[in-house]
């Protein structure tokens, strides 16, 4: 009587088509739009966040210990160190200043709470 030895090692599972999956080529340089200025020096934004981006950010944001981390990872991911650091050097702007900035970049990141609030029947 023979007997026949199987390794653990598991089969990974195929797709049911070979064939890959076709993903829209993204634009080569995204459009943005005027988020704040200083001194009349225009900060921008993207228009659009792209879904693979905002997984991203979840990810980063998600070890930051506060609010205040939170946003300055905002700024630097979607409008760069350059508008961060006049952000961080201009002694006039307030705090309702930088939580408008932060929400909008939220808001654009992420989507409006309130449509999430409405997608989950709240």
């Amino acid at each position: 009587m023979s007997t026949t030895r199987t390794s653990g090692a598991r089969t990974p599972a195929r797709a049911a088509s070979s064939a890959p999956i076709q993903l829209k080529s993204r634009p080569k340089r995204p459009l943005r739009e005027p988020l704040f200025s200083i001194d009349d020096v225009e900060y921008t934004m993207p228009v659009t966040v792209e879904l693979g981006e905002s997984i991203m950010l979840a990810a980063l944001l998600r070890r930051q210990p506060d609010e205040d981390a939170k946003g300055v990872e905002l700024v630097r991911y979607l409008c760069g160190p350059i508008a961060l650091n006049a952000l961080m050097g201009d002694a006039t702007m307030t705090r309702t200043e930088w939580e408008q900035i932060v929400a909008v970049l939220s808001d654009r990141a992420f989507g409006a709470a309130e449509q999430e609030d409405e997608a989950e029947g709240n």
